[in-house]
Order: C-alpha cells, then structure tokens, then sequence
C-alpha cells in the first residue's frame, strides 16, 4: 500500500508541476516551450531513475555471473554439423583431385546451402536438438562466411584451401557429427511412396575417432506423401537420444581421463641437437619422457618411436581445462613442454601445433 501511494503521489506531483508550467508558459513571453518541456521531463523522470537503481546487480554479482557462466561453457563440449563427404559427392560438392598418385578432395560447402535448401534445413534441426540438450553449437554456415571474408583479405588468393581443415582450425569444436541422408522410392509401392534413410556419426576432432553413432531406415515408408524436412522434423528427437547419451558418455570420460591427443618431437636438419645428447644429467629424450609423465592425465602416453631426430608419442592424455577452468588443448600442452626444454636445455625449441589433436615441435640447435 505504501508503494503504490508514493507511485501515486509522484504522478499527482507531475501533473501539478504541468499545470504551473502551462500557467507559467501563457504568462510569460521569456520563457520557451522547449525549455519547460525540457524541465518537466527531468523533473518527473526522476523517480523512475533512482528506483531503477534498486533492480540493477552490483558489481560482485556481475562478476560472480561470469565465473559462472565461464565455467557452466568450459564444462561442456562444442559440436558442429558437416554433411558427410559420400552426401557432398552424391549431391554433386565433392571433386577429387588426383597429383602424383595422392587424392585430395576439394569440398564446396558454400554452394551446397545454397544449391540444397533440405541440407541447411536438416542442420538447423540437428543443431537444435542438441541446443536443447545444452549442447554450445558451432554453426557451419557463418563460420564458412567468416573463413570467406578472412580469405578475401588474403594475398595469396591462388593457394588451394582445405575447407574442412580451415572450419576445423577456425570453430575449434570438440565433436564433429557428419549427416549423410537420402530420400528413395519404394519401387513395391503402388503409388512409389518415399521414404528416408539418414546416418548420423560422431567423431572426436582430437583423434578423428568415431565415438557415436544413429543410422535410422525406411522413415515413413508407410505414408503417401514425403519430404525430407517432414521426416527429418518428425523423427530426429527420438534417434537423437542414443546419439546425445553415447556423446555424454564420452565426454565424461574425456573428463575423467583427459583429452587423448599425440605428440611429435622431431630435430630440423640443421640442427646441432640430437634426442640422445646429454641434457642436465639425462639425455634429452629421457628428459621429455619424464615431463610427459609428470604433465599427462594419469601417466597415460604411449612412445611410438624414439630415435636421435624424432620421438613420436601416442595415446597422450592431457587435461581437459587448464587451472583457471580454461580450455586446454594439445598446442598449450606443446607449449608447456616448449618453455621446460628451452630452460632446462637451454636449446632453441618452436612449437608448430596446427591441428586440435596432434602436438608439433621442432627442435632448431642450441641457443645462443
């Protein structure tokens, strides 16, 4: 009762104050419409100021919101959807190259959205399945806008790009899901019914292993009239459910476990180092099996090769954030091991990381 008096008693105020000003404005030629408009604005906006003051956080909630949602977005995994390579080729976006006995594959992402309409309708429904499940999405479409303006940019515009790598290296998700879908007629059916078929494949950008996956058939085969974003609409929450459980699962054990990625240690040729000199006490390569038993998630690795020019290390587990809740990924872990070769060898080392999953470095000689 007391607030609504007061809310009562300030808008009587205001018309008071109205009425003095109009009387003030008809008998005074000195005084200016626009100024007593003015007047009266900031004289009954007042109020309505000093109460909206009340609503606003202070600055430690703020803060404390931050930390929060920081932490809440660190803690769960990014995907992103492609549609598969067997699709893009099928619907006329995938050209192979041949050069030198190796093939490469040169995807047009780009004109597939445009060209197929069903195919940008079908990832916006996956994406928001798994919005809802509180999945954070990276969309493929603006970032392939965004690798776009970043490239125009670029001088050398007759390099050949990797499309895929570059969404990669740019969104940085944490899993992949590749869509593969084709609508068929049913050649038993009188009135040639369709129906759908769709693949859905999770893989772990980090180790490009498939880790989950849904394949649904004959979707709507017994209906007259089909298209696919009906289908795919109709259908994608209840072959979502394994799918989103087998990702949780992993990801829980990613947490568990750490993050599996590899490691390559490799001397340039102009090198004065090798693996095996002595380094402190310890030959260099003895050195980095320590360090890596000391920095991986339960001592887990495992050495693949070891000789005086190169160690290779697979089955690494690093950790999945680093101690200020950040993301850790395998450049951070290469660059850890950067800083300790560089102190305790005092040998010239460049970390070379380019891919989510595989730690690079090049050891250059000794400092000077």
């Amino acid at each position: 009762m007391k607030n609504r008096y007061l809310k009562t008693n300030n808008s009587l105020n205001c018309n008071i104050n109205a009425q003095i000003h109009y009387s003030y404005m008809k008998n005074s030629l000195k005084v200016t419409v626009s100024t007593l408009a003015v007047f009266f604005l900031l004289s009954c906006s007042g109020n309505k100021n000093d109460s909206s003051k009340d609503l606003m956080p202070d600055s430690d909630k703020i803060k404390d919101g931050k930390k929060e949602s920081n932490a809440l977005t660190q803690s769960l995994p990014t995907i992103m959807v492609f549609p598969s390579d067997g699709m893009l080729e099928r619907i006329g976006y995938l050209k192979s190259i041949e050069n030198e006995g190796t093939t490469s594959y040169q995807r047009n992402y780009q004109q597939a959205f445009i060209k197929d309409p069903d195919l940008k309708f079908v990832i916006t429904s996956i994406e928001g399945e798994f919005s809802k499940a509180g999945f954070p999405m990276e969309n493929m479409e603006q970032q392939l806008k965004q690798i776009d303006n970043t490239n125009a940019m670029d001088e050398m515009t007759d390099v050949d790009r990797d499309a895929r790598a570059e969404l990669l290296n740019t969104a940085r998700p944490d899993y992949i899901i590749e869509l593969d879908y084709d609508l068929i007629n049913d050649p038993k059916s009188r009135n040639l019914n369709k129906s759908l078929n769709y693949t859905l494949k999770c893989l772990d950008v980090y180790t490009n292993k498939t880790i989950a996956t849904s394949s649904r058939l004959n979707v709507g085969a017994d209906k007259s009239e089909n298209d696919i974003p009906t289908l795919i609409k109709s259908d994608l929450p209840e072959s979502l459910k394994e799918l989103k459980g087998q990702i949780t699962d992993h990801y829980a054990n990613l947490l568990a476990n750490g993050l599996e990625v590899t490691l390559r240690v490799v001397v340039s040729k102009a090198s004065d180092v090798k693996l095996d000199d002595d380094c402190g006490g310890e030959e260099l390569n003895e050195k980095i099996n320590n360090w890596l038993k000391d920095n991986t998630v339960n001592q887990t690795f495992k050495m693949s090769k070891n000789t005086s020019t190169e160690m290779f290390f697979t089955n690494v587990r690093i950790a999945h954030q680093n101690e200020e809740g950040k993301k850790y990924t395998a450049y951070d872990f290469a660059q850890q091991l950067t800083k300790a070769m560089k102190n305790g060898c005092s040998i010239k080392v460049k970390n070379k990381t380019q891919s989510l999953g595989d730690a690079y470095l090049i050891i250059e000689g000794s400092k000077l």
